[in-house]
């Protein structure tokens, strides 16, 4: 059984978190269960948010996405659902293992009524705990070069920025979480 201050449940990685500006989350991993939810927030966040998360995918490739959201879960995926106090979906993270086990991928959302509130950096730490603990060295994001938000909160995480793509901006970011 964990020790008392951590805020993880002995189920595995659910937690009650508080974000900085004091919106109470509620986080847990995504379930099969969860896809219409799921969809369901997805058209609640930005069209610019969209972009950055899913590049230039119509809807249906959107929703085909989500569907690969829940079923890689057992493949080495772990998406992470933070819900506020009235149970809503208001933040989706995906974090997706690399074939060779050691590092991993990052995917953040937050739908629009949740932005500023420090959603994205209390569940991002979420799931970079995740990441320690089970292993992995090194977690990556891949932010279109005008994703300012993002990119500036990744950096003040630690994360260390790098260009990937001269065209269109894209910046690479990374961060160690582990032993390499």
């Amino acid at each position: 059984m964990p020790s008392v201050d951590l805020p993880f449940d002995r189920n595995g990685w659910v937690a009650d978190l508080t974000t900085r500006a004091g919106v109470k989350l509620h986080i847990r991993p995504a379930a099969g269960t969860d896809l219409a939810e799921i969809t369901t927030f997805f058209r609640t966040v930005g069209v610019e948010d969209l972009h950055h998360r899913f590049s230039n995918a119509t809807e249906q490739a959107r929703d085909a996405a989500l569907s690969t959201i829940i079923a890689n879960q057992d493949l080495g995926s772990m998406t992470f659902l933070a819900f506020d106090r009235e149970q809503v979906l208001i933040a989706c993270a995906t974090l997706s293992d690399a074939p060779q086990g050691h590092s991993a991928d990052v995917a953040l959302s937050v739908g629009e009524s949740a932005k500023g509130k420090g959603v994205s950096w209390t569940l991002l730490e979420h799931v970079l705990a995740y990441a320690r603990s089970h292993g992995l060295a090194l977690v990556t994001s891949l932010e279109s070069g005008d994703d300012r938000a993002a990119i500036n909160l990744e950096r003040e995480m630690g994360f260390v920025a790098r260009l990937s793509s001269a065209n269109p901006v894209e910046i690479s970011l990374s961060k160690v979480v582990g032993d390499t």
